[in-house]
């Protein structure tokens, strides 16, 4: 892994190192997390201690476990009534605008028993809808009847119990039985009879006056609004309310009765649970924002509910545009990630659907464990599942029995809020320090791998590909005072030394060229004049060995002084216009004299060919490539010498017959001292002639390559000039 990691750039390191950073957000995310437990289990316990304490508070007081009282905002069982607390008097006019406020607690019956019909029952023609209600010291019931046929009370007839009616059974604590019957000759006020327990005859001739009642025609059937003294329904009564229906105006027969309790046959009434002022004044007093607290009796019914589980917002007040112009290009940006991020994260919800405090039971299996004694915390899920809800208990006990329990339920969300706003703040700062971290990054890796760059351009530059040095010295400005400008530094003293051994040895052919012209002219012309001295010696092999020797030693400094003053001096010569293949078959024609025995063939093509040259360093290169291509060929073979046009370019090739190229030095033939000759007397291989050629053909801008040949065994070499304009054109 470690040896992949070292194939990156720079700037990919860097980028690694940036992106190892996002650690620190993810560390950061876990430390939430864990934060956000341990607040939650602080939380469980602060409420099962709240639940604790308010069990303290409510031990030992049975009386406000009495079945016959209640408190707002809950039910009892299911044969009990309710009466909710109203927020204004209500008019008895029929007019059911004044019970807006408690319509969502209206009851329905349409059968024998509460919310169910009957398979063959018509709820249309028959149906009741009931609220009971009480507001100061009277207590209200609505009673809305969907009756298809209204029959109203016959002032001749003697029974009451010939007519649309509704009837009141009301068992007083004594256990007593009184009967009440409403009825209507026309709509408007309604008389109401004390009568016997067959509902026909009254027991006196009068009005009852302390109940009022009023009558309204409806479009679906009728309205009746009731008004009770709450003095008259005292501790531990009972009531029930029947609503019955007459569908024949002859016959007068009682076609359907509902009761709003499942006893129907009217023995055992249901019970109205009003407030317990002393339970409610406890609550109220231990009330805690975006809590909610439950009281229970042991037959997991509900007798107080305290709190709710949201909080509303204050809703800021708008920006005006002012503000809003005055707000910074930072803070604006800062709303923008914060609002993305919004929209990206996972906010807890402000608002959720649970379980309504209206409910009469609460049969949750956590509660029958508290009610069997054992204390309990646990979280459940909203109804809608949009939030966690804490619920712990603890049982109320009186005389060592469990009277109840008090449940306090309380949102986590706030705890998720907090972990949000901390996830969501962290976010965004990590996400600023982070594009700042990479800008700074991203500067410092550009600027470093752009001085790198440089460096190693300007080193580049200042060394040939032969090794020849140009540039002696790096500009100061490419290595200040840093770890790279230390190895500048080192490159322009290593530049400096090679600098300086390669003029040594650029300026060596000369010095041996001075240094050694007299000593070879001194022994040539010793030879010469022993030569003259002694005619008879003329012949002897060791003066030829010397002579030779003498002629290889001057043809080698001839051949390094070339090449050493070769490329100064193509700097100082000028070109001009020359036809290639009219220049190469005059020079092939001299070699042909030259070389006897030696067979040459011209392959020219068609047209001219100008370029732009100097004749001389033409014929210098040639003689090079003819000379290589002679002494490489094998005997009775010919050397070929074609020129050709290749697009803009104009093509020499001299093709000999002989040895392959050596594949070790087959990129390196034109380089100085390459060589792969064989030494004879005559002939010294020092690696010079086609690096000669390299260089004539770069000071036409040219280019030159060599390669076995394909058609035969031999090698070709080629020299690419660029043509003049007008042969381009």
């Amino acid at each position: 892994m470690f040896k992949a990691l070292r194939q990156f750039s720079i700037r990919s390191k860097l980028l690694w190192i940036v992106l190892a950073l996002l650690v620190i957000p993810w560390m950061g995310y876990h430390y939430s997390v864990e934060m956000q437990r341990f607040l939650v289990q602080g939380q469980k316990d602060a409420l099962l201690l709240t639940a604790n304490g308010i069990a303290t508070i409510l031990n030992d007081r049975s009386e406000l476990f009495n079945p016959a009282t209640g408190v707002p905002e809950v039910l009892g069982e299911e044969n009990d009534l309710y009466a909710h607390e109203l927020g204004n008097r209500i008019q008895l006019d029929g007019d059911p605008s004044d019970w807006e406020s408690v319509q969502q607690h209206a009851r329905y019956y349409t059968g024998d028993r509460l919310l169910v019909c009957e398979a063959e029952y018509d709820p249309d023609s028959f149906s009741l809808k009931n609220i009971v209600g009480y507001h100061e010291n009277y207590l209200y019931a609505l009673f809305e009847i969907n009756d298809s046929m209204l029959v109203y009370r016959d002032l001749d007839l003697i029974s009451l119990n010939s007519s649309d009616q509704i009837r009141i059974l009301l068992q007083l604590p004594n256990g007593t039985l009184e009967h009440y019957l409403i009825v209507a000759a026309e709509p408007g006020r309604m008389s109401v009879f004390l009568v016997d327990d067959q509902w026909e005859h009254p027991l006196d001739g009068n009005d009852i006056t302390e109940f009022k009642a009023e009558m309204a025609e409806t479009e679906w059937g009728y309205r009746i609004e009731l008004r009770i003294p709450r003095d008259v329904i005292g501790y531990r009564s009972r009531v029930g309310f029947f609503a019955v229906d007459v569908d024949d105006p002859e016959s007068r027969a009682i076609a359907k009765a509902l009761s709003t309790s499942p006893q129907h046959s009217g023995e055992e009434p249901g019970q109205i649970l009003i407030e317990s002022p002393e339970l409610t004044k406890i609550l109220k007093g231990l009330d805690r924002p975006q809590s909610r607290i439950w009281i229970l009796d042991r037959f997991q019914r509900v007798r107080a509910v305290v709190g709710g589980l949201w909080e509303t917002p204050d809703r800021p007040a708008p920006e005006t545009e002012t503000e809003e112009g005055e707000v910074s290009l930072f803070v604006r940006l800062y709303r923008t990630i914060e609002t993305h991020l919004d929209n990206l994260l996972r906010r807890p919800p402000t608002q959720f659907t649970d379980i309504s405090p209206e409910v009469t039971h609460r049969p949750d299996k956590i509660f029958t464990t508290i009610l069997k004694g054992t204390p309990r915390v646990e979280e459940r899920p909203s109804l809608d599942n949009k939030a966690q809800i804490i619920v712990a208990g603890y049982p109320i006990r009186s005389d060592g029995e469990i009277q109840g329990a008090v449940i306090v339920e309380q949102s986590s969300n706030a705890i998720l809020t907090l972990q949000y706003q901390l996830i969501r703040s962290m976010t965004i700062v990590t996400v600023l320090v982070f594009l700042f971290v990479l800008f700074i990054l991203f500067i410092f890796a550009w600027r470093l791998t752009v001085r790198i760059r440089r460096l190693y351009n300007t080193t580049e530059q200042a060394i040939t590909p032969e090794g020849r040095v140009l540039e002696e010295r790096i500009p100061k400005r490419i290595y200040p005072r840093d770890e790279l400008g230390d190895l500048g530094r080192s490159i322009t003293s290593m530049l400096t030394r090679l600098s300086g051994y390669t003029r040594y040895l650029e300026g060596m052919p000369d010095t041996l060229a001075h240094e050694m012209n007299n000593p070879l002219n001194v022994v040539s012309s010793s030879l010469q004049m022993l030569e003259t001295e002694l005619p008879g010696i003329h012949d002897n092999r060791h003066l030829q060995r010397a002579t030779n020797g003498v002629h290889r030693l001057k043809i080698i400094l001839t051949n390094l002084t070339e090449a050493a003053n070769l490329e100064e001096a193509l700097r100082a010569e000028d070109k001009e216009p020359v036809d290639l293949p009219s220049l190469i078959t005059e020079f092939v024609d001299g070699y042909r004299d030259s070389h006897k025995g030696q067979e040459f063939r011209t392959m020219n093509s068609e047209g001219p060919l100008e370029i732009e040259s100097n004749p001389d360093r033409l014929a210098q290169m040639l003689d090079k490539l003819i000379d290589n291509a002679v002494q490489f060929s094998r005997n009775g073979t010919p050397i070929i010498i074609r020129t050709q046009r290749n697009d803009d370019n104009a093509e020499i090739s001299v093709l000999n017959e002989g040895p392959a190229l050596p594949e070790k030095i087959s990129d390196r033939l034109f380089d100085p001292m390459v060589s792969f000759g064989k030494t004879n007397a005559k002939h010294s291989h020092l690696g010079l002639g086609l690096f000669v050629v390299r260089l004539i053909a770069e000071y036409h801008k040219g280019t030159a390559w060599a390669h076995d040949r394909q058609d035969a065994d031999g090698v070709e070499v080629t020299v690419s000039i660029p043509l003049s304009r007008l042969s381009m054109e």
